[in-house]
């Protein structure tokens, strides 16, 4: 008599488990993304409003500034930083590299320094009280970029589309007539011309498909994929790891 065998656990259950796994893991992210950016905003904000009072002190106390409008002197300095800082995020959104904002991370810089001046300016003239004094604008500037840094790697890269090289600009369109407008043949053949998208898919299924696994593993709880290892593992540039990736994630949920 053969011993009875252990019948293979269910597939549905091993994916109802997998899936429950990936929901709790998501809804965990969530909450420290949740708390993480209450903490930070909290930290901004108790550091833009001590920057705020001193400075508006310190233009009062020097008559830089006439009293009525005292309060606009932080505001032309601290607000940079903040204005600075959204522009980068915006930028890297658009899956430009970290030296390409390099106009608004000169602002941050140029901004926080100010900052840190006019507050050991006001303080008084003993080393603890002015160290006190730097600590506000620098924490502004920590925080921001904090919460910046969480944006960066949590939200969705946008795509742009490449602008035309002068060598494709210079060779002139077969299907447009002299006037530069479409014939109708030439608008027929454009209508059933593979798009750019199509094409991509067929060109390079290899890649899309190493992304898409890398992604699922993020899902089923694994690390999260960066773009540097999307590059790796495809040899894409960086922004195509990064139209990649986002495709990968959104057809994924």
């Amino acid at each position: 008599m053969t011993a009875p065998t252990t019948a293979p656990p269910a597939p549905a259950a091993a994916a109802s488990h997998s899936a429950r796994a990936v929901r709790l893991l998501a809804a965990i992210r969530v909450a420290l993304v949740a708390a993480l950016t209450a903490l930070v905003l909290a930290i901004a904000a108790i550091a833009y409003v001590f920057s705020f009072e001193a400075i508006r002190a310190f233009a009062i106390e020097t008559a830089a500034f006439p009293p009525e409008l005292a309060w606009s002197a932080p505001l032309l300095v601290d607000s940079f930083t903040t204005a600075a800082s959204l522009v980068i995020l915006w930028r890297y959104l658009r899956g430009d590299a970290w030296r390409d904002p390099w106009y608004a991370w000169t602002l941050v810089g140029a901004a926080t320094a100010v900052s840190v001046a006019l507050n050991v300016a006001h303080a008084p003239d003993r080393l603890a009280a002015q160290l006190f004094a730097a600590l506000p604008p620098v924490a502004l500037l920590g925080a921001l970029e904090l919460l910046m840094s969480v944006a960066r790697t949590g939200l969705p890269h946008t795509s742009r589309t490449p602008a035309l090289t002068a060598s494709a600009d210079a060779v002139p369109d077969p299907t447009t007539s002299g006037n530069g407008q479409r014939t109708p043949t030439a608008l027929a053949a454009l209508h059933d011309r593979p798009s750019s998208a199509d094409q991509d898919t067929t060109a390079a299924p290899d890649a899309r498909q190493q992304v898409r696994a890398l992604v699922a593993r993020e899902r089923a709880g694994g690390p999260q994929v960066t773009a540097a290892q999307v590059i790796a593992a495809t040899g894409r540039s960086r922004r195509r790891a990064y139209e990649l990736l986002r495709d990968a994630r959104t057809e994924q949920g």
